[in-house]
């Protein structure tokens, strides 16, 4: 139980700390004829240290669901 709240702190922060940053809350992200780009777990990535998987993520190109494989 323990480590469930600190992840779901963590991801509050996460939610937070974006916020800050950009000055919106993380939100999925669709191109203009409504197909979806990225949601808002990866949106986060970069505020829970995980910046090197957010940037394997296409981030331009609609459907990249999972990262990018170089």
């Amino acid at each position: 139980m323990a480590k469930s709240q600190n992840n779901l702190k963590q991801i509050v922060l996460a939610f937070h700390n974006h916020h800050d940053t950009v000055g919106y809350l993380p939100n999925n992200t669709y191109t203009k004829d409504g197909k979806g780009l990225l949601s808002w777990r990866v949106l986060i990535l970069p505020f829970i240290e995980q910046s090197d998987l957010y940037k394997q993520f296409k981030l331009e190109k609609p459907g990249t669901a999972r990262p990018t494989r170089s």
